[in-house]
């Protein structure tokens, strides 16, 4: 599967941007459309591991970590059925005060598995997760 990067521009301060990459870490259910149930299995000092079930019984692990410095959190798959690999969530500030997102897909197929999705798909995913994101970020931002 290829590499899929999406960014969009962010009308928020970096600290409101940065806060809700944190929420979206324990609670997808806000953030991924089609989230099932997500867990919590383990709390560490930088990120999480949880347990997320997506439609169709597909349930995995992931770890997250959050590097504050580098304004990014990293989302590694543990035990997907089918892909392994990261999405990165990075906030970059301009030099002009500028906010964006940019969300890195990187996944492969794991060995012996097949993959029936459409190509197009987890690049539709990733955007509509950028945007979304935006979304809340903007309405936070605004007070709504």
């Amino acid at each position: 599967m290829p590499r899929h990067t999406v960014h969009s521009r962010v009308d928020a301060s970096p600290e409101t941007v940065w806060a809700v990459l944190l929420d979206k870490m324990v609670h997808p259910q806000r953030y991924i459309e089609d989230a099932l149930d997500a867990e919590i299995l383990e709390r560490g000092t930088s990120g999480v591991v949880r347990r997320l079930v997506l439609p169709g019984g597909v349930a995995f692990r992931e770890r997250i970590t959050a590097d504050s410095r580098r304004g990014t959190v990293t989302f590694t798959l543990l035990d997907h059925p089918v892909y392994e690999g990261t999405v990165v969530n990075r906030l970059q500030v301009s030099p002009e005060g500028e906010v964006e997102l940019t969300f890195e897909l990187d996944w492969t197929i794991r060995t012996d598995c097949v993959d029936d999705r459409d190509p197009q798909e987890p690049l539709a995913l990733i955007r509509s997760s950028v945007m979304h994101t935006k979304r809340i970020a903007e309405a936070l931002e605004n007070g709504r």
